[in-house]
């Protein structure tokens, strides 16, 4: 099982390096084409102090959420998107070097986080946040942006709503609006301020990821909550909860009925779980179901994210389905999760092994080392054991999974 240190270690070198340059600008090497950008500040004083309450932030938030919960997304250059590395050939593969930072540079931090709500067993929901800081935060021309990555919080799927106002924390719109609203619609928004009701208050020169932070937790907290009544008032008789059971071997756990959190459907079967794969320190966990209909698999996905520690990984649910509905129409889906064309790739395996009436899920925690394409390998690794750990592999099932012809298994 691997640890945080990774993350740790590359947030801690940022820090390091932002503080080297704030006592002493001339450590660092700045290309021309930086310092002649529209956005490069021209005032050494007010660089310097904006680096230094960056970095000043940046420890405060280590402190306060913890080493593990802090990973550093993306550094890109003032003028400049993040340069591709070879591994972007097959797709993305989340890392940064804390040694690319330059002044100036805009930084992609992603930020786990607890939130306290009125649960069943008490215990607080984990959130991931995605937050970017433009050139020269705090001394920058716009706020912050902070966009939730979970898609499931405490079980219930995150809708547009939610999803855009957390989007909208910094740019809050002149009258009220509900339309749905992406990432670059967000940014190019005008900021026009606003009082903590309708989002965060912020002004040049002021750090205010704190703030961000806790009004996002405190708004899917209140999110959360109406959620759960509408799902007490339309479900007065509560499912009951089986035990969870694990195999002797150890092999594989399985997690039996919990309390359903008001999606469509219920899922009363079993969720089959792989030991961890751990390759360069990214560990692989697969995930695998047997579903009846469409509806099951946000009840799925929401079971396997009630983990904390699923819920904190960088890739928490890479997924790919197939069901065969009661009017004999097949219908499928996957889900990239952040992984550039993962969740095709599980779909291509579930079409090559011909199974209908399955959900295979992959959970990546990142360990700060590159991969390449054989991120892939251990996706399908870990997804075909899952489906291993099922009976889904090499022999027939019951009704809820069909396996035609496959006879032979994979190295």
């Amino acid at each position: 099982m691997m640890d945080g240190g990774a993350s740790a270690s590359a947030l801690s070198a940022l820090i390091a390096r932002i503080e080297a340059y704030a006592a002493d600008p001339s450590s660092l090497s700045v290309p021309g084409s930086t310092t002649r950008h529209a956005l490069w500040l021209a005032d050494e004083a007010q660089r310097i102090e904006a680096a230094t309450q960056l970095a000043e932030e940046l420890v405060a938030l280590q402190s306060i959420y913890t080493d593990d919960a802090i990973f550093v997304l993306k550094i890109s250059s003032l003028g400049a998107e993040a340069r591709p590395n070879a591994d972007d050939a097959d797709g993305h593969e989340d890392a940064a070097d804390p040694n690319t930072w330059l002044p100036g540079a805009k930084l992609t931090l992603s930020i786990s986080a607890d939130v306290e709500a009125q649960t069943t067993d008490g215990e607080p929901i984990p959130i991931r946040l995605a937050v970017t800081l433009p050139p020269f935060y705090p001394h920058s021309a716009r706020p912050p942006q902070l966009q939730l990555l979970s898609r499931y919080v405490g079980g219930f799927s995150v809708d547009a709503r939610l999803f855009g106002e957390i989007l909208r924390a910094f740019y809050h719109q002149t009258g009220e609006s509900t339309e749905p609203v992406d990432a670059e619609e967000a940014a190019s928004a005008k900021w026009i301020g606003g009082s903590m009701d309708r989002g965060v208050d912020w002004a040049s020169g002021q750090v205010v990821l704190f703030e961000g932070i806790e009004w996002v937790k405190e708004k899917v907290s209140d999110w959360w909550s109406d959620k759960e009544t509408e799902r007490i008032k339309s479900a007065p008789s509560p499912s009951s909860q089986l035990p969870t059971t694990t195999a002797s071997d150890l092999q594989v756990t399985m997690f039996a009925d919990a309390p359903m959190q008001g999606q469509p459907a219920p899922f009363e079967g079993h969720i089959f779980r792989t030991e961890s794969i751990v390759e360069r320190k990214s560990e692989f966990i697969g995930h695998a179901a047997c579903i009846t209909s469409p509806d099951q698999v946000a009840s799925v996905l929401s079971r396997i994210v009630s983990d904390k520690r699923v819920a904190r990984a960088t890739h928490p649910v890479i997924n790919a389905w197939v069901c065969r509905g009661a009017d004999g129409v097949v219908h499928h889906d996957c889900d990239d999760d952040g992984e550039t064309a993962a969740g095709g790739r599980l779909a291509h395996l579930l079409s090559i092994l011909e199974l209908e009436n399955v959900l295979i899920v992959v959970t990546r925690w990142y360990g700060g080392v590159h991969l390449g394409p054989d991120r892939f390998k251990l996706i399908n690794r870990a997804a075909r054991d899952a489906l291993d750990l099922a009976g889904l592999v090499g022999k027939n099932t019951d009704d809820t999974a069909k396996t035609k012809g496959m006879g032979k298994r994979n190295a």
